[in-house]
């Protein structure tokens, strides 16, 4: 039976399970409130993001301990629950995340959840270089090519050489572990330059966020490369349908959709032809379409018969599709995306904390989002506060009557001075309304001002 009472902020202490907060979901880094504090950087982190008052269940966790008697010592009942109680909740014992490339349990999915959120780690005001972005550009035109060669000899019936998809895999891996803020802002900037989406970018920039969504929730770089690999080649059944199909999948008739989900099998195949072996990679090609729930194709699997990897590429899959043009389709604006991504965990289709994770990765306004502020100033996100989700990095770009700055201001909407009247956002704008070049401000074409 629960036991749920109120309290304050100074009484939370580790131990404790939170079962809800005075905050919203989206106001904290948190996608889950119901969850174990492990230590006190956890409680000043709620601290800091404004949490006042909680709601805790002292059935799976400590409780609040009562007022002492002068002069006494604790009952050894209180003692005893004070050494147990961690355990009493399986998120607080993480396994290792190697356990992750397994068929993953409910269990192992709570323990791959981040012990804070990963961005803690990240300086969200950190200004992305010249070098960074050039190398960041090299990495990712190599790898387009690569990727794009790789499918004309699947095409063709040949069979790619093996060394080739791992040299793709190691060079993003590398500069998504070096630098995955640039690598985001390119990949962000790549899908407003592409007018349509091809296997090749689509696999790419599935494998590149996939990467970066992974590295964040937690999984060991022996298994990043493993998922890379799969992430490139979760679709490559696609090579065996007609084009067009691919091409206008937001169109289909009932008959053209069930020949399209054929593509997990057919992919199978291939993998087959080429002889590869590892079952993770095999799993990603074959379940990234499976649901939590059991609402997915082909087999409709779910809960823990599902690769938690295949479920992380799926998820990024879903991500891609919605913000890339195709066939003529236009993008999803990424806010919008994200509020979807959402609605996903919500009802049950894929794990919440893979969706918090995902959503900390991009952020509730994810880069290259065209906001306006609530000084009339209208902004581009160029950069990510994840413990403040609401108060990205931004360039200011034209102020409150329209006019355009010649410099845009670049400002940390979580880190403005106390005692000015702070710059927040009050809606998402769509660029093509407002006749904005959003990727301008992303590759660098105009200075940034002090």
């Amino acid at each position: 039976m629960r036991r749920v009472k109120t309290i304050t902020i100074d009484q939370l202490k580790p131990g404790m399970f939170i079962v809800g907060m005075d905050q919203p979901w989206y106001r904290t880094p948190f996608l889950i409130h119901k969850r174990f504090i492990r230590d006190t950087k956890e409680i000043d982190l709620l601290r800091q993001i404004g949490v006042r008052q909680l709601k805790i269940d002292s059935c799976q966790g400590l409780d609040v301990e009562p007022e002492p008697s002068v002069g006494a010592d604790p009952s050894p009942d209180t003692q005893e629950k004070t050494a147990v109680a961690p355990q009493l909740n399986p998120v607080a014992q993480p396994a290792s995340p190697g356990k992750l490339s397994q068929p993953a349990s409910n269990t192992e999915r709570s323990a791959a959840q981040p012990h804070a959120p990963a961005a803690q780690q990240d300086t969200p005001t950190t200004s992305i270089t010249k070098e960074q972005a050039a190398a960041a550009q090299q990495t990712y035109h190599q790898a387009v090519r690569s990727m794009e060669q790789m499918f004309e000899e699947l095409e063709s019936g040949r069979v790619p050489r093996p060394d080739r998809l791992q040299l793709v895999v190691s060079d993003v891996l590398t500069r998504v572990l070096d630098d995955d803020a640039t690598m985001l802002n390119m990949l962000s900037l790549q899908k407003m330059k592409r007018f349509d989406r091809t296997l090749a970018s689509h696999a790419l920039d599935v494998c590149t966020l996939a990467l970066i969504v992974a590295h964040d929730y937690g999984i060991v770089e022996a298994e990043l490369e493993v998922l890379g690999a799969g992430a490139l080649l979760h679709d490559i059944g696609y090579i065996r349908l007609p084009r067009n199909l691919y091409r206008r999948s937001h169109d289909l008739t009932d008959q053209e959709r069930t020949v399209m989900q054929q593509h997990p099998a057919l992919g199978l195949a291939i993998l087959r032809d080429a002889k590869e072996d590892r079952s993770a990679v095999v799993r990603i090609v074959m379940e990234h379409h499976e649901c939590c729930d059991g609402s997915g194709f082909p087999h409709k699997l779910k809960g823990d018969s599902l690769s938690i990897l295949a479920q992380l590429v799926g998820l990024v899959d879903i991500y891609d599709g919605m913000v890339s043009r195709r066939g003529g389709r236009p993008a999803m604006l990424p806010h919008d995306a994200i509020r979807q991504l959402f609605r996903l965990g919500d009802t049950g289709h894929y794990p919440k904390d893979l969706l918090q994770t995902m959503i900390g990765s991009l952020g509730v306004y994810p880069i290259g989002s065209l906001v306006l502020l609530n000084t009339g100033e209208r902004a581009v996100v160029v950069g990510m506060n994840r413990t403040q989700r609401l108060k990205p990095v931004v360039k200011v770009i034209t102020g409150p009557q329209g006019g355009a700055f010649i410099v845009p201001i670049r400002i940390d909407l979580g880190a403005q001075a106390s005692g000015t009247s702070a710059r927040a956002i009050t809606k998402v704008l769509d660029p093509l309304h407002e006749r904005v070049n959003v990727a301008m401000f992303l590759d660098g074409i105009h200075a940034e001002a002090a």
